[in-house]
């Protein structure tokens, strides 16, 4: 399509369009819309389609009019805006400057928000605390990991020397559960395996290591507020428990059944694909660590204008998370400006922290490829048992924008913790 067009700087953060379209270009797009309609067309006296067109632009006018109008003005502001050197952030809001007329020139306004191209400085000279769990070696890991899977993948052997349970055995036991001199019956025991590495109620743990078999122990045990057996948390307990032997586990062999059991082939195939497990968790952690710590670095060091229409959706979508959350009393209105205000600022942060770090990818040459998307799509879909196909059908095809914008984000990040420097201390 023909037209012409200029572009007006309304203020930092919004453009102009200023379209004109000849009529020559007018004429044909009445043309086209009126040969669609006349396809269907049902005009009395003609078999449909086939009443003339001279008919269809009498009794179709006001569709035709408003459907060439809207082909007119989407075709000029895609073609227009495709040729701008800034990122347009907002759909335009269109306002015609004169009478759309098939005989006439048709001029029109789009204006839009943008994120103008700013440079980034001051992001490579950050300083980022992170907690020294972070501060990984992945082969070490890895060798955690295989060893505790033999473990869980091994079996247990009774030891006949008769000596006393130590941590890190497994303790066969037997035990009765009493709550004010009453007997909790569902709550009991027999032939109980219970490994004691740290991972039970400690009381019980303490009063099991140094028994030998057959001994018997009867112990208080107080459970925490928030465990999980609601009849249970909070109160303290009596068991009447026996040893009934102690037994030993013997880690499975790093064999082949062993990498079969994993779901692999070979060993040399489940080390590599844990340690790039080990490696993709690490990354995210520390990714998750370091993101609030360089927004706070970047935007102290960098002030620029934001569009407000994004600031303004974003508050829409912490709303309609907060009320999706919310019992229905509780759910609050989207255009209460007083609910709003209480959004804003964190929303404005929120905005040029993510701003920004698209800038720093730009600045950096980061980009995301198609196979990094979907693979941090699939990887999010089975994280949460779903079908990556039934995730896109769920949330639409934006998602996969959302999740280009995630990889993006983390991508920046590791590039900036290259030559961050990092201290490893255990607060937060």
């Amino acid at each position: 399509m023909t037209f012409s067009s200029t572009i007006e700087e309304v203020n930092s953060t919004r453009r102009k369009f200023k379209i004109s379209v000849p009529a020559a270009s007018i004429k044909i797009a009445f043309s086209e819309v009126a040969s669609e309609i006349q396809k269907t067309a049902e005009v009395r006296g003609f078999r449909k389609g086939k009443a003339p067109q001279a008919l269809i632009r009498k009794f179709y006018l006001g569709d035709i009019v408003k459907k060439a109008a809207d082909k007119v003005i989407n075709s000029a502001y895609s073609d227009a805006s495709k040729e701008v050197d800034f990122q347009i952030v907002s759909y335009p809001h269109i306002e015609p400057e004169n009478q759309f007329d098939e005989n006439k020139d048709f001029e029109f306004s789009a204006t839009v928000d943008i994120n103008p191209k700013i440079d980034i400085k001051d992001y490579s000279d950050v300083t980022v605390k992170m907690n020294p769990n972070l501060n990984i070696n992945p082969e070490t890991e890895l060798e955690k990991l295989l060893t505790s899977y033999a473990r869980v993948l091994g079996k247990t052997e009774k030891d006949e020397t008769g000596r006393a349970v130590v941590k890190g055995d497994v303790a066969n036991v037997t035990y009765k559960v009493f709550q004010d001199g009453i007997e909790l019956k569902e709550k009991e025991a027999v032939t109980q395996l219970i490994e004691l590495n740290g991972s039970n109620i400690p009381a019980i743990e303490e009063a099991i290591i140094g028994l030998k078999a057959s001994d018997t122990k009867t112990f208080a045990v107080t459970y925490p507020e928030n465990y999980q057996d609601t009849e249970l948390k909070g109160k303290t307990v009596e068991f009447q428990l026996v040893l009934n032997s102690v037994e030993t586990i013997v880690p499975a062999p790093l064999d082949e059944e062993f990498a079969k059991r994993l779901g692999h082939q070979t060993m040399d195939e489940a080390k590599n694909n844990i340690i790039e497990t080990i490696k993709k968790s690490n990354e995210d952690a520390r990714s998750n660590a370091a993101f609030a710590q360089i927004v706070d670095h970047v935007l102290a060091k960098n002030n620029f204008d934001v569009a407000e229409s994004l600031i303004e959706s974003t508050i829409d979508r912490a709303i309609s998370d907060a009320n999706a959350n919310a019992s229905k009393e509780a759910q609050v209105k989207s255009d209460d400006e007083s609910v709003r205000a209480k959004y804003r600022d964190w929303a404005n942060k929120q905005v040029r922290g993510i701003l920004a770090l698209g800038h720093i990818a730009r600045q950096e040459g980061i980009s995301v490829s198609d196979d990094e998307m979907l693979r941090d799509i699939a990887a999010y879909a089975m994280a949460n048992r779903m079908d990556p196909r039934e995730l896109v059908k769920r949330a639409g095809t934006q998602i996969y924008d959302e999740f280009r914008g995630q990889v993006m984000i983390r991508k920046v990040i590791a590039k900036i913790l290259e030559t961050a420097k990092i201290e490893y201390t255990e607060e937060k």
